[in-house]
């Protein structure tokens, strides 16, 4: 995922406009635009307060992995997705979803 699209992801989990984000960044909203869209790099004192006011570490923007596991974004984005689909199931049908969930991470069968 390139960087803009993480931006745009943490905004988007955090439902925040653009224009608040720019406030918590103190940037431009149009250059926040353009990170957005892979227009412009943020600097690394844009990075740095992203990271520190979103919780996500600077590797995960920059897409290094040092421990070999998916980025924090990008996993965070996964769950929240889930999560929405998950709201419009039955209970059966979320039953069935924890025990493919539970089944797919070796866990113990769910009660």
């Amino acid at each position: 995922m390139d960087l803009g699209s993480k931006f745009k992801n943490i905004r988007y989990n955090n439902n925040i406009s653009q224009e608040e984000m720019a406030k918590v960044l103190k940037i431009n909203r149009n250059y926040l635009s353009r990170i957005e869209t892979n227009k412009s790099l943020p600097t690394a004192e844009v990075l740095t307060r992203l990271a520190e006011s979103f919780n996500v570490s600077i590797d995960s923007l920059l897409g290094i992995n040092l421990d070999g596991k998916e980025g924090e974004i990008v996993k965070a984005s996964k769950i929240k997705k889930i999560s929405q689909y998950c709201t419009y199931l039955t209970n059966a049908e979320l039953d069935f979803v924890i025990n493919m969930l539970c089944v797919m991470s070796n866990h113990s069968k769910y009660n």
